[in-house]
C-alpha cells in the first residue's frame, strides 16, 4: 500500500469549528472569522480595482499596478471603486433604470443607445449624478475625452 500526499486536512485554527483544507495561516478555506473575511474582501476589491482601471484606460502609475485608486495617473478624474454588497442599491437602481430604457427603446422602435441614467437627488440643487455601464464609458466616454483633451 501506498501512502497518498494531499492537502493537510483539520480543524480551522481561529476554532470556528470548521474542518477542512488548513491554507497556510492554519485556517480552514472558507472560514468565516473576521481575518479570512477581511482578507477575501481586500481580494475582490483589489482585483475589482485593477478590472476598471484597465476598463477607464488610466495607466498604471507603478511597475506592479495600483492597489489604490488614489495614486491612479488619470489626468482628468480622482477615482473611486467599489465592490460587494455595499453597492447593491445602485446596482438595483441602475438595473430598473437600465429595463425601462431598454424596454421603451423597443417600444418607440429605436436604434438601440446605451442607456445613460442622471439622478437627481433631493437637496443637491441643479447637480447630480451621471451613471453608465463600463462598456459604454469604454467605448464612448473616453474616446471622447481622450480627443477633446488630445490625451495619448
Amino acid at each position: 500500500m501506498t501512502d497518498t500526499v494531499g492537502p493537510t486536512k483539520g480543524d480551522c485554527g481561529c476554532g470556528c469549528g470548521m474542518f477542512g483544507t488548513i491554507t497556510g495561516d492554519r485556517h480552514v478555506r472558507g472560514c468565516g472569522c473576521a481575518k479570512c473575511r477581511g482578507g477575501r474582501n481586500r481580494r475582490k476589491g483589489l482585483t475589482k480595482q485593477r478590472e476598471a482601471r484597465k476598463a477607464l484606460g488610466v495607466a498604471p502609475s507603478h511597475k506592479f499596478g495600483d492597489a489604490n485608486e488614489e495614486n491612479w495617473n488619470d489626468p482628468i478624474f480622482a477615482n473611486e471603486v467599489k465592490a460587494g454588497a455595499q453597492i447593491s442599491p445602485a446596482v438595483t437602481a441602475w438595473t430598473r433604470i437600465e429595463h425601462q430604457v431598454l424596454s421603451n427603446q423597443t417600444a418607440i422602435g429605436s436604434i438601440r443607445k446605451p442607456c445613460r441614467a442622471v439622478l437627481m437627488p433631493d437637496g443637491w440643487g441643479k447637480e447630480g449624478l451621471v451613471m453608465v455601464r463600463l462598456s459604454t464609458w469604454t467605448d464612448l466616454v473616453r474616446p471622447a475625452l481622450e480627443d477633446y483633451y488630445r490625451i495619448e
